[in-house]
């Protein structure tokens, strides 16, 4: 065959799969041109009709759905949302309101389910479900929902509003946590973005204090909440969080954690970084004005000195929470600062809100005696007075997160709900004693000692099963595990 005419007929061949690729091209084009246009006709159309929302959600909805894609291919960039979600739902939904940002725990959750049970790579572990942490916490959310049928439950709509910070978050934070937190990279993330918003709280508490609150925050306190935040002329300080109480127990847990974290013995890569954190958020604890946010320092603080497995240091702890106690207790130094005096009446065994609260347990007591399973779950506090007001329980008030256990599931769900708290200290506990004393260990610790603290804070507010801090005790409750067991890479 002539070279020459092979050539010709090659070259032919490509100049005409050339002309074939640039109208594809050209049709592509083309096809795009008329789908947008077609696009942004039917898009102005629901905007049309629908009004602004309908265009919100329409420019919401791309990045929604890429988020989407992008979490099965990173299911623990999910569970960092979840942090993040804890810190600001409170925010969004005071200056975004009639968007449930609410339920957006639960959302991210479930896709997080979906994102397992699809990933090819994922299996069954039943260490996961089967160790002391998760059943005692499925074993609580087994009677949660027998509490369904409580025949005393005037809403099964606030049952299933209450029982997502009580049962639910729980067995699913802890479950997910250990399936996609898998490596030390992912608990240092949870620290940083635990860190960040703390840092974020502080500062917009001191604006606050120091320049005064938004037209959108003094709206929220002229609604009914200066009530419990406006004392004597002065602001009970409440940054972005729900209330004062939630903003000081978080900054108190993020203190105890943080400062503990930054203890470690010999070099340490931040630990200044986390003594600064630790500092400003025991400011941030102050100025809120939350007295029960003492106990997470008190008990978490003792917590960390028994777990050092250090006489002296013991021994240094006692002496300075006795030095606090005298100092608040029998001097009367700085009486003059609204924090310390506010802290003070903490310790007054005369104190009015401690009177009410004596007395409301007298009232209580009385009437839960032929009550063994309560209420209902859902029946006080917050969701009675939404569901079903003007009912003994839902006007009683709480006063106190163990109070409402006992309200909504009576005397057995108390127990069985404090004893579920005993195993988690004690099997956790004999774990981390056990566990070699390395850096790992004290952050873990830190965890651990957080938790207690809350624990008996709990005794005065909903703390565990409050946002962010309900959030962030089971997530590092999981880590406890996963590093105790030497699951983390």
């Amino acid at each position: 065959m002539n070279p020459l005419k092979f050539y010709s007929h090659k070259q032919s061949k490509l100049e005409q799969n050339t002309l074939y690729d640039n109208r594809a091209i050209q049709v592509g084009t083309v096809f795009r041109r008329v789908l947008g246009i077609l696009l942004a006709v039917c898009a102005g159309m629901l905007i049309a009709n629908g009004g602004i929302k309908t265009g919100a959600v329409l420019v919401i909805l791309p990045p929604i759905v890429v988020f989407v894609m992008i979490s099965f291919y990173q299911p623990a960039m999910l569970m960092h949302v979840v942090v993040v979600m804890g810190f600001l739902i409170s925010l969004l939904s005071r200056y975004v309101p009639g968007i449930p940002f609410g339920l957006s725990v639960d959302g991210l959750l479930g896709l997080m389910v979906l994102v397992l049970i699809f990933d090819k790579k994922e299996y069954y572990r039943p260490q996961y479900v089967t160790n002391a942490l998760t059943l005692i916490l499925l074993t609580w959310l087994g009677y949660s929902f027998v509490q369904i049928a409580n025949p005393l439950a005037k809403s099964k709509i606030a049952w299933f509003y209450a029982n997502r910070g009580l049962s639910f978050y729980p067995v699913f934070l802890s479950i997910l946590t250990m399936y996609v937190y898998r490596t030390k990279d992912h608990l240092k993330w949870f620290l940083a973005i635990w860190a960040g918003l703390s840092l974020f709280g502080t500062l917009w508490g001191m604006k606050q204090l120091f320049l005064g609150v938004s037209d959108v925050e003094q709206q929220w306190l002229n609604a009914g909440a200066a009530s419990t935040h406006v004392l004597f002329g002065k602001l009970r300080i409440f940054s972005y969080f729900s209330d004062a109480a939630q903003f000081g127990a978080s900054q108190a847990h993020t203190a105890v954690v943080f400062g503990i974290i930054a203890l470690f013995p010999g070099k340490h890569r931040y630990r200044w970084l986390c003594l600064l954190i630790a500092a400003l958020s025991l400011y941030g604890m102050l100025i809120s004005g939350t007295r029960g946010a003492m106990g997470v320092l008190a008990l978490g603080g003792f917590t960390y000195f028994v777990m050092t497995k250090n006489f002296r240091i013991v021994v240094l702890g006692i002496v300075v929470a006795a030095s606090v106690f005298v100092f608040l207790k029998y001097t009367t130094i700085m009486q003059s600062n609204y924090q310390v005096n506010r802290l003070r009446t903490a310790l007054r065994s005369d104190d009015p809100s401690l009177m009410v609260r004596k007395q409301r347990e007298i009232i209580l007591k009385a009437y839960m005696a032929d009550k063994p399973i309560g209420g209902g779950i859902g029946s006080a506090g917050y969701w009675g007075k939404r569901f079903s007001p003007g009912t003994f329980l839902a006007e009683l008030g709480t006063d106190g997160h163990y109070t409402r256990i006992w309200m909504e599931t009576g005397v057995i769900g108390l127990w069985l709900y404090l004893l579920m708290l005993a195993i988690i200290v004690f099997y956790l506990g004999r774990k981390l004693w056990f566990m070699e004393n390395t850096r790992l260990r004290q952050v873990l610790v830190a965890f651990y000692s957080g938790f207690l603290g809350l624990c008996l804070s709990s005794y005065t507010n909903g703390l565990l099963t409050q946002i962010p801090t309900g959030v962030l005790v089971f997530i590092s409750l999981a880590f406890v595990y996963l590093g105790t067991e030497k699951k983390l890479g």
